[in-house]
């Protein structure tokens, strides 16, 4: 039915929202907030670190087989807990599961450093993403039609391009502003700091690329 086809791409970018809520909530805000609960409640700091590395977990492996494929994002979160597990079972120095947080920054320099990549080699991967977006919003035909002004209007793919860029700049920039905070701070900080620094990163890239996109008319 038509009515179907309409709704079907809201539908979809609901659902998308909804998880990467969910993926912040279950693998950051609880953890976080479990850690310094029960650090109030005297708890050493390093099964305080375990305990937020043992509730996460669960959600992980649930979005896993609910979803029956293992994607990036879920194969990063296993990495980094299974990460967590092992260098807390061989040592019981705190700090080393907080390296885990120095970890998933890393694998965001990864991927800024790859984002810039494209900028220069083929096409910007702002390209490849946006065209996901656009499908999950306007559905395949609109999608490809989106993609397709990367081949008859300069000023789209000019502005793909820079807006690679400072993601890709920032993101990297991100990490190893990251990984210096994780070997410097005093262990208890560590949780606190880095994730206000990430969610205050975030929000200037999401506001810089709303702006872009308006200002550029790149919107998927």
């Amino acid at each position: 039915m038509m009515i179907d086809e309409k709704i079907a791409p809201d539908m979809g970018l609901r659902r998308v929202v909804r998880a990467n809520v969910m993926t912040v909530v279950f693998e950051v805000v609880v953890p976080m907030v479990l850690f310094y609960g029960l650090r109030a409640g005297g708890v050493s700091q390093w099964w305080a670190l375990m305990a937020g590395v043992l509730v996460a977990a669960p959600y992980v492996v649930w979005t896993v087989i609910r979803n029956r494929r293992v994607d990036l994002i879920a194969l990063v979160a296993l990495s980094v807990m299974v990460l967590s597990v092992v260098l807390g079972l061989l040592s019981h120095d705190p700090r080393t599961l907080a390296i885990r947080e120095g970890w998933t920054a890393a694998l965001g320099g990864l991927f800024g450093a790859w984002m810039l990549v494209t900028v220069f080699v083929g096409r910007p991967a702002q390209l490849t993403l946006g065209r996901t977006i656009a499908e999950v919003k306007r559905g395949a035909e609109g999608a490809a039609a989106w993609a397709a002004r990367w081949d008859t209007d300069a000023r789209f793919r000019h502005g793909l391009r820079v807006n690679t860029a400072v993601w890709g700049a920032v993101l990297l920039a991100n990490a190893v502003i990251h990984v210096v905070l994780v070997y410097t701070l005093p262990i208890d900080l560590i949780s606190l700091v880095t994730t206000l620094t990430w969610f205050g990163v975030l929000a200037c890239l999401i506001a810089w690329h709303l702006w872009y996109l308006r200002k550029e008319n790149l919107d998927a």
